[in-house]
């Protein structure tokens, strides 16, 4: 009768929870609303897939950026290039630790490929990375075979799922079991990565991990107005300077990330001018040199 679904926690019609708001409000025991919402609402796994080299890995760490390094927990991976051949894989955590996950010159016992995979540092640290409780969102790249090699973690995944936790992970194109069962349950959040789509998915794959947040919603918004003003835009001793609607901002990166001078950014880890300067990037399809 209502779009409310208990099993999963969330609004079958996600696209305008706060039209029934009210009603789960009266039946509730709370009289506050953002506590009544944060209980029924946020809970959401988004699943990312496509083929390979189609750009899953840029897409998250592009969404890492647009959501805020702060507020993100988890952990993605990276391929280890030597003479200009892919030797393996290193998985870097949002707390700041990476390990060599998968290698040609490892042992074998779990083997895809011609790449041997260390489960055990796997299991040690990607694991305990998902366990954060104080973290907003929780970023895994990737569920594939390799990692699904860890019982531990796909019994993580299952539970991690059931929990008021708001997820984005990137998923193999090929299926076994697992993953396809994954994908029939959050097929309303499964997103297919292809060349034509990926400069705008990471700003898709934002806005609906917030959609419940209105104000950051509207940083969203707005950093589409700045991308399509470059007059407001300066580049100076490596720095961008960005003439926004609140006065002058300053946006600098490094290789932990970026860095604005504004108060938002202060709180979030991100802000419009951050997602500005990224639209820049995707519409230009280049880097800066700052």
């Amino acid at each position: 009768m209502y779009p409310f679904d208990p099993v999963i926690g969330r609004f079958s019609d996600r696209k305008r929870p706060f039209l029934y708001l009210n009603f789960i409000t009266q039946f509730s025991q709370y009289n506050d609303k953002r506590i009544c919402f944060i209980l029924f609402y946020n809970r959401i796994m988004i699943l990312l897939t496509g083929k390979p080299n189609t750009g899953k890995s840029t897409c998250i760490k592009t969404l890492i950026d647009l959501l805020g390094k702060q507020r993100c927990g988890g952990f993605y991976t990276e391929e280890i290039l030597e003479n200009g051949q892919r030797s393996g894989f290193r998985t870097r955590t949002l707390s700041g630790r990476d390990f060599v996950f998968a290698h040609v010159d490892f042992p074998k016992e779990y083997a895809v490929e011609e790449f041997g995979v260390d489960i055990k540092t796997f299991e040690e640290i990607a694991l305990n990375e998902l366990n954060d409780q104080t973290k907003e969102f929780l970023i895994i790249d990737e569920i594939a075979s390799m990692q699904l090699y860890s019982k531990r973690f796909e019994q993580l995944l299952i539970r991690l799922s059931e929990e008021n936790r708001k997820i984005a992970a990137a998923i193999c194109e090929i299926d076994n079991d697992f993953t396809a069962s994954l994908k029939q349950k959050y097929r309303d959040h499964l997103h297919i990565l292809t060349e034509k789509n990926r400069n705008g998915m990471p700003f898709v794959l934002a806005e609906e991990l917030n959609e419940d947040d209105e104000l950051y919603l509207s940083k969203l918004r707005l950093s589409e107005t700045y991308a399509r003003q470059p007059e407001r835009f300066h580049y100076e001793g490596g720095r961008i300077i960005l003439n926004s609607t609140h006065g002058i901002r300053t946006i600098t990166e490094n290789c932990y990330g970026y860095h604005c001078t504004c108060d938002y950014y202060h709180d979030n880890g991100t802000c419009s001018h951050i997602m500005a300067v990224i639209r820049n990037r995707y519409k230009d399809r280049q880097s800066f040199t700052i």
